[in-house]
């Protein structure tokens, strides 16, 4: 995620997609994505260890 805004009642999230379709179009890659779509279709994220650490202990990394 690269920005974020709110407009109205919705959050709006700046993303860059670097797949093949990524290309097409005018802005080269950068999306405005809906917060509720970004909730329902990203399956990951990204945590420092730091901030992971008491769980990182608990399965022994």
């Amino acid at each position: 995620m690269l920005g974020y805004q709110q407009r109205g009642e919705h959050d709006w999230y700046l993303v860059k997609d670097s797949g093949s379709k990524a290309f097409d179009g005018q802005h080269q890659g950068y999306y405005f994505y809906r917060g509720d779509w970004v909730k329902l279709k990203v399956l990951a994220f990204t945590v420092h260890r730091d901030a992971a650490q008491g769980v990182l202990e608990k399965f022994g990394s």
